[in-house]
């Protein structure tokens, strides 16, 4: 019997068969060399793999590269070559159709039986989360499957797909049914094409198919000057990617290095003073600020751990924190290996604290303690194991406390997860404790902390539906403000409020943002953010912006405090200003987005705020949002 089900192993990028052990997580095609992943496979230890995957796939869209690796080889059972091959894959959209997938093949013909009726009843929107949801694959190769089916190709409709440049992408039209209708689109093709290399070559300072796409960081800049960001450069005709430096002020891209051969997508980007580094799996990249010239390239003995502190640049060193437990330091100008570390724990972040470099590691009794190495040298400095004593009960620091650095009181706080709430301030000159906070009730962060604030004088995080705030001097801590149905965030202090992001627990998942009274704790204003959900983390919205779904972020500006909701039909970004003091509306304006390449998008991802202006970054462009004058525009 016919189904409409797509046929199982067809290559995503060609189109051509492709043939596969029957165990293999990945599969390579023989016509045209691409990797694709075939999801959901069950063998080995992956029970769960339909979870799994979710994990692996909300992890790459956010750029986590590396722990995406390391999850997909702790649920496949896999090598860390073949788990890079398979995020990797992902990443670029490239995942085949398979008898493998976590749904059934029933499933997947319901499935694309749905997708045909949203398509009559015009829900192209809806027809594309479908497709996404059953067959792994990234918004613009859903999108071109959709199509495909909606012209009546239902048994390969990923077949033939080619990930579009943007010039590429903004001449795509059906294809035509007569030889008057060929004459007419090649008319049409090469007026748009023409104007849109114009629009390219103006705003990108040259001809370029190079999309910019995570991971991207931030480079330093002179004072006064535009920011530049470094970022992973994907060429879709090639399928190639490489390192490249854009300078957000002009638009224009500054360099993009010599390809790697052998290289795969960097998983990690952070800039020193003269150069930008790389982590690509195993290698170690260094390229010249100036120009993009490769420095050095130097082996690592696995690939970096993923965590926002996995690599450092501290010293005149390069710092990693490697998958095989251990602490590598490299000179920055040389590449040369100056010193290494094993360790017994599993900590994966560096942390930078005045002039050591502080790792958590474990005893001979398997507990944790504070390990402080000189950054140059990887000597030793000193080792603390402060334990908290609460109400009868001995907590050991671990991998759950949480540790916030003090640079100017010179002192670590240290938030214990543990059976009886406590709280320390570690003063780093003496390396003893200055005063210790106990709580009769538990504190228990999940998955993504205690999400704390660290002003000048007090220590704001949250405890499940409590929000705590613990004296900087004294250590006098109290619960501000607690609530059944919400969980809380501080975001910020304005004047004599504090910020919150509210979430609703209870019943319907919603946001609000409230102002409290930092005096008694008393709610003083409440904004309803609607249907609404965050772009930042935690908790941050992982589909995809469209007329169902919007995304909202926020910013304490000179003005007031910004809220800004990404909408689709029309694609805009709705900007308003509130009185931190009163929470009564000071405006609206709403900003288009230009350059979408459709009436939907992926969440953008903010890269940072300089002053009053964002920059952030979806689809394949990083666009900036001047507070100032309200406008949103491509800066690259």
């Amino acid at each position: 019997m016919t189904t409409n089900q797509p046929t199982s192993l067809t290559c995503p990028t060609c189109g051509a068969p492709l043939e596969t052990d029957g165990t293999s997580t990945v599969v390579r095609c023989k016509f045209c060399g691409s990797t694709s992943m075939l999801p959901g496979t069950t063998t080995g230890p992956a029970a769960g793999a339909g979870t799994a995957m979710e994990e692996i796939r909300r992890l790459v869209a956010s750029g986590n590269l590396s722990e995406a690796s390391a999850r997909f080889q702790q649920a496949f059972g896999v090598n860390s070559q073949v788990a890079g091959h398979a995020i990797g894959a992902l990443q670029a959209g490239r995942v085949a159709a398979s008898s493998t997938s976590s749904y059934s093949s029933e499933q997947l013909t319901r499935a694309l039986q749905e997708v045909q009726q949203r398509l009559k009843a015009g829900d192209k929107i809806g027809a594309i989360k479908i497709y996404r949801e059953h067959y792994d694959v990234g918004l613009e190769r859903a999108k071109y499957a959709v199509e495909q089916i909606d012209m009546g190709q239902t048994s390969q409709p990923e077949a033939g797909f080619h990930a579009p440049s943007q010039a590429t992408q903004a001449t795509q039209t059906a294809r035509p049914r007569s030889r008057a209708g060929w004459i007419i689109l090649t008319i049409v093709l090469l007026v748009v094409a023409g104007v849109v290399a114009l629009i390219v070559y103006g705003a990108k300072g040259g001809f370029t198919h190079d999309d910019p796409e995570l991971p991207l960081t931030l480079v330093p800049s002179s004072s006064g000057a535009a920011p530049q960001v470094a970022a992973v450069l994907f060429n879709a005709d090639a399928d190639s990617r490489s390192v490249g430096l854009i300078d957000l002020g002009t638009g224009k891209m500054v360099w993009e290095a010599a390809k790697v051969a052998g290289s795969k997508p960097a998983n990690a980007l952070i800039a020193g003073t003269d150069m930008i580094y790389a982590a690509n799996s195993s290698d170690l990249l260094a390229y010249h600020k100036s120009d993009g010239s490769l420095a050095w390239q130097a082996s690592m003995p696995d690939r970096i751990n993923y965590d926002a502190g996995s690599i450092q640049v501290a010293a005149g060193r390069v710092i990693t924190n490697n998958a095989d437990q251990s602490i590598q330091a490299y000179d920055a100008e040389t590449g040369k290996q100056v010193w290494s570390r094993r360790m017994n724990g599993n900590d994966r972040t560096l942390r930078l604290m005045g002039n050591s470099l502080v790792v958590l590691d474990t005893d001979s009794n398997n507990d944790y303690g504070l390990i402080f190495l000189d950054p140059a040298t990887g000597t030793q400095q000193s080792a603390i194991s402060p334990t908290c004593n609460s109400n009868g009960y001995t907590s050991n620091i671990d991998l759950e406390t949480t540790l916030l650095y003090d640079q100017a009181g010179n002192s670590l706080y240290l938030i214990y997860d543990s059976s009886y709430g406590c709280v320390q301030r570690l003063d780093l000159s003496s390396g003893k404790i200055a005063w210790e906070a106990d709580s009769k009730n538990s504190f228990s962060a999940d998955s993504t902390g205690f999400q704390p604030l660290m002003t000048d004088s007090t220590l704001y995080f949250r405890n499940q539906n409590d929000l705590m705030a613990v004296d900087k001097s004294s250590g006098n801590m109290k619960v501000l403000i607690s609530n059944p149905d919400f969980d809380f965030i501080p975001l910020a202090v304005a004047g004599d409020k504090l910020i919150l992001r509210a979430r609703k627990t209870r019943g319907s998942e919603t946001y609000q943002v409230w102002g409290v009274d930092i005096a008694s704790g008393s709610p003083a204003w409440q904004i309803n953010m609607q249907n609404s959900s965050p772009i930042d983390p935690p908790d941050a919205l992982d589909s995809m912006i469209d007329d169902s779904e919007t995304g909202w972020t926020w910013h304490l500006a000179s003005t007031g405090l910004v809220i800004g909701t990404f909408q689709a039909k029309p694609n805009q970004l709705v900007l308003e200003t509130f009185n931190p003091a009163t929470g009564a509306s000071l405006g609206k304006q709403a900003a288009a987005l230009k350059g979408m390449l459709s009436d939907f998008y992926d969440v953008p991802k903010i890269i940072s705020w300089q002053g009053n202006t964002a920059y952030f970054y979806t689809e394949v462009s990083i666009y900036s949002l001047d507070l100032s004058t309200g406008k949103v525009k491509i800066a690259y």
